[in-house]
């Protein structure tokens, strides 16, 4: 019979082990988005913020992971780094899974994943690594009379994380405090055709510096998400405000904290956006959907979705920001078919909206030309198999 640890006992583990001391952390992003990550990172006054490949380093209190979860749009999750470790040989890797106070990261009993990546490391064979691991967490929880965790199935979405990684003659063990990617904001339980995913629209309204301040018009909505992230940017609604993570689930999570630090970034924000929000869509069902993705964003209110020909109807009061999200491929029919309509677009901005800045997602790099705009920044990233641009430009005559 498993005797369980006294909660006291437990408490002041939390508080030696997780509250008091200042960890290290990092916020995975997708390739190409780390400048925009670190000055969100930045802004929100963490510490000792370094941008690398595929992230963000970051330290400071379990209480700067909270606010990074919550607040930030570019990135995909925020790891506490647990152990970063020589590895001479198998052994290593034991003594290191042991002496991590899982008590307080692990909940009793709960389902874990563990996932190892390995790259020309001392350690082999990753199967056997992440089985080790799990096996170091249970063996650890156990000793002290904690439900051991359970195997977590490939598809749970309450799982906790864990990720080894093996390079040369280093590892490192971090866990997931985000749980279900940081895009997956809440608001878009329906999407159109290849809808644009949340972290890189918030990366085109971030390298554009968009604000809120001016009006912002996209004439090919689809599903919204463009709009949405621009409401919750204009109206400074955290991303995250609305959804669960993992760290929830911790032992040594404190409610008072997470409360307290939502509270902020709820007075923080604005009652309504301080300028026009427009989307467009030629299709009755992406309007529709659009406004149920607005609905379920809180934003409902500052984003007029409406049906309507980009090329045949007149251009909002301006000037402004126009983001632009093209179909391409499948969305369209071929990639001749949606190089003319970057052809056509290109045309109808210099025609209708001089003056205007754009923001615009690109399949093809060398199309930026075709749009005629007057280049002010541009950042690539992976999207659905492919690279995509993300330009930002002003129109010109």
């Amino acid at each position: 019979m498993i005797a369980f640890m006294p909660e006291i006992n437990l408490q002041r583990r939390c508080k030696r082990q997780a509250w008091a001391p200042e960890h290290r952390f990092f916020a995975v992003t997708a390739p190409g988005l780390e400048p925009l990550c670190a000055a969100e990172l930045k802004a929100l006054g963490v510490e000792q913020v370094e941008a690398r490949a595929g992230g963000v380093g970051f330290a400071g209190k379990l209480g700067a992971m909270y606010l990074a979860n919550l607040h930030l749009r570019t990135a995909g999750r925020v790891l506490l780094r647990l152990k970063d470790f020589r590895v001479r040989r198998w052994d290593d890797l034991l003594r290191q899974a042991a002496a991590v106070p899982w008590e307080v990261y692990i909940p009793a009993g709960a389902p874990l994943a563990v996932q190892a990546t390995l790259r020309q490391s001392n350690l082999k064979h990753e199967g056997r690594v992440a089985e080790a691991v799990f096996e170091a967490v249970a063996k650890h929880l156990a000793g002290l009379g904690l439900e051991p965790p359970v195997l977590a199935k490939p598809a749970d979405q309450s799982a906790q994380r864990l990720l080894v990684r093996g390079e040369d003659r280093r590892a490192l063990i971090s866990l997931d405090s985000s749980g279900p990617h940081l895009h997956k904001r809440g608001y878009r339980l329906a999407g159109g055709k290849a809808p644009l995913r949340e972290d890189l629209a918030a990366a085109l309204l971030l390298l554009c510096g968009y604000d809120g301040s001016l009006p912002l018009l996209d004439p090919l909505c689809g599903s919204g998400t463009l709009a949405i992230e621009a409401a919750l940017m204009a109206r400074r609604l955290a991303p995250g405000g609305e959804r669960g993570f993992a760290f929830e689930a911790w032992p040594s999570f404190r409610e008072k904290t997470w409360q307290h630090l939502k509270s902020k970034a709820k007075e923080a924000s604005r009652d309504r956006a301080p300028a026009m929000i427009l989307g467009q869509d030629r299709q009755n069902q992406a309007v529709r959907l659009a406004r149920e993705n607005a609905l379920r964003a809180g934003v409902e209110g500052d984003v007029d979705f409406s049906r309507a020909d980009f090329f045949a109807a007149r251009p909002p009061a301006g000037p402004g920001l126009l983001v632009l999200n093209p179909p391409y491929g499948k969305r369209l029919g071929s990639v001749r078919q949606a190089q003319d309509l970057i052809i056509r677009l290109g045309k109808h901005l210099r025609k209708s909206f001089r003056g205007w800045d754009c923001g615009v997602v690109l399949y093809v790099p060398e199309w930026a030309g075709l749009l005629g705009l007057k280049e002010k920044a541009r950042l690539s990233a992976p999207f659905g198999g492919l690279k995509v641009t993300l330009l930002y430009g002003a129109v010109t005559g």
